[in-house]
């Protein structure tokens, strides 16, 4: 374990100077000398050369640790250089990308792995090896692609490439905080002895990763760019079983844009205790009925509300073209508010906005920040919605009916095709449409009582968009309470799920409280057989009333108990 440490520190001094200045580059060297015999000699027989190329190049040093009920289980560090390329043939009005035709699990861009420690020929032979066999795809795909449009009469074309300016950015500003690994390996370890106190928890696990990484991107237009960013997550998992049987795991999962940012000891221990007192009350929560009235999401769950029936869809407007139609269903996130524009997907008295080049808001360091997207392009401040009105979406550099441009937003990890997501999002209320959480309750009990029901449904953490079955549009929440209209009491729910949510939970929105929280995240990509994470950030009020939504009791089938106690506690 030592010595793995060891290694990665060694390794991370040699990576660091790449976030030195430009001039001493020799991966952005290679890449950029590559990238300029490849546009100008690349060219089989009689068929077209490449019209556009780019390379991105991804350096990280990755750090986990994990651990459970008070002892280490993973100490591990990596280094690694990916390189994806992107090759194209045809022309911006119509090349190859964009074209899935019977191979939907490989659509990806070409890539592959680099030597971390290689020098300026050996990176050159990697990027000429992996050009080489770009090129030869997209000819495959091009041919295929007109054969399709042809099959299919498709006439309706916006293009597949949108013309934009050149940028050069080297954004070298921000160093790396140390990172003390000694530390945080005994501080995951305390903070897994913490499930030592509940024995209605049957498995619980801490796991922290911290990554340093380090992107370049050269393409065929004269974009050039170098820029560094840290990610930090902690991630506390537990499973519990109920009295019924049912198995239900969960977990807290945390991220921060940088070690500076990782709130005190203190606060991570109490998010830490909070979770699992929450997971067992579980053990012991009444049987979900069939409900259909208000309901009152907070914490995380208004976060993923509006993640997941929002920001989500008003994602990856475009979809790629496949064979059969029905393999479309493997691109996920099909962005289906964008066909609203102009309509109304809000509440009159709510506006959205997304601005990666804020960094913090209200103190809160946002994850979603960065200065350039992956295609070279600079962001800036981005209207969504306006009056509730949906006005703008996101976009890349693939050209749709209602925009031709990109906004900034092509993002996504290395290892998959840059899409239009989500930067730093921030929803505005009106202010009389706000109002303190105590008053968000006693409005919540007047519904219920109203539509003559003897309890509300509040709701504190739902499942991650990730775990979203095909063709839902909100993930089933984990942690609910009945709350008595008589007395304004909490009963832990049971499992449920919700029941036939459409975008019309967003405009029964009815009232918001009046303090807001940060919600930093990853957003998966669209594509379910390469989902690359990227970081994005949501300010947005604490907790969400909604009108009327429904639930229904889950159908997932239960597991019998362990036959003997949890070790630890039948001492």
């Amino acid at each position: 374990m030592k010595r793995l440490l060891l290694a990665s520190a060694c390794l991370l001094a040699v990576l660091a100077p790449a976030r030195a200045a430009a001039p001493g580059d020799r991966v952005l060297k290679a890449m950029t000398d590559e990238l300029d015999r490849t546009v100008r000699r690349l060219k089989m027989d009689s068929l077209d050369r490449p019209y556009y190329v780019s390379y991105y190049v991804v350096d990280s040093t990755e750090t986990s640790l994990s651990a459970s009920f008070g002892s280490l289980l993973d100490d591990s560090s990596d280094v690694s250089r990916r390189v994806a390329a992107d090759v194209r043939v045809g022309s911006a009005a119509f090349d190859n990308t964009w074209y899935v035709g019977q191979d939907f699990n490989s659509y990806s861009p070409a890539g592959s792995q680099l030597s971390e420690e290689a020098g300026y020929d050996a990176l050159r032979f990697g990027l000429w090896s992996l050009s080489d066999d770009a090129y030869k795809k997209a000819l495959e795909k091009y041919s295929q692609k007109k054969a399709y449009r042809t099959k299919k009469n498709i006439s309706e074309i916006y293009g597949d490439l949108s013309p934009e300016p050149r940028v050069r950015l080297f954004d070298d500003a921000r160093p790396s905080e140390a990172f003390d690994a000694p530390a945080w390996r005994e501080r995951v370890k305390a903070l897994s002895a913490v499930f030592r106190k509940y024995p209605a928890v049957q498995d619980s696990q801490v796991s922290f990763g911290f990554a340093m990484r380090t992107a370049r991107f050269a393409d065929s237009g004269g974009t050039r760019f170098r820029r560094g960013w840290d990610d930090v997550t902690l991630s506390v998992r537990a499973t519990v079983q109920d009295r019924t049987g049912l198995r239900i795991s969960d977990s807290e999962d945390l991220l921060w844009p940088s070690l500076a940012a990782v709130p005190s000891d203190a606060d991570l221990a109490a998010r830490t205790e909070a979770f699992a007192r929450e997971m067992s009350y579980l053990v012991d929560a009444s049987t979900a009925e069939v409900y259909l009235g208000p309901v009152l999401f907070e914490g995380q769950a208004a976060a993923e509300f509006l993640n997941q029936l929002f920001v989500a869809n008003v994602s990856f407007p475009r979809a790629p073209w496949a064979d059969k139609d029905d393999w479309t269903r493997y691109y996920i996130a099909s962005g289906e508010l964008t066909k609203k524009l102009g309509m109304r997907v809000l509440p009159a008295f709510v506006g959205v906005t997304d601005d990666p080049l804020k960094n913090s808001y209200d103190g809160t360091a946002l994850a979603g920040s960065y200065p350039v997207d992956n295609e070279g392009v600079r962001p800036a401040p981005l209207e969504l919605v306006r009056g509730g009105k949906l006005v703008n979406f996101y976009m890349d550099r693939s050209p749709v009916k209602e925009f031709r441009a990109s906004n900034g937003h092509a993002r996504g990890s290395v290892a998959e095709f840059p899409t239009p997501r989500p930067g730093n999002v921030f929803f505005s209320f009106l202010p009389a449409k706000r109002a303190p959480e105590a008053e968000l309750k006693k409005k919540l009990l007047e519904l219920a009582a109203e539509n003559g029901l003897d309890y509300a449904v509040l709701v504190r953490r739902v499942d991650p968009e990730t775990s979203r079955e095909y063709g839902e549009l909100l993930s089933d929440p984990v942690i609910a309470y009945k709350v008595s209209v008589k007395d304004g009491s909490e009963t832990p729910l049971g499992p449920s799920e919700w029941s036939g949510v459409t975008f019309r939970a967003l405009r029964d929105i009815t009232l918001a409280s009046d303090k807001d929280q940060v919600y930093n995240y990853y957003q998966a990509g669209p594509f379910y057989y390469n989902r690359g994470l990227v970081p994005a950030s949501i300010a947005a009020p604490e907790a969400l009333l909604v009108q009327e939504m429904e639930l229904k009791p889950t159908e997932a089938k239960p597991d019998r108990p362990p036959y003997l106690p949890h070790p630890y506690f039948a001492k």
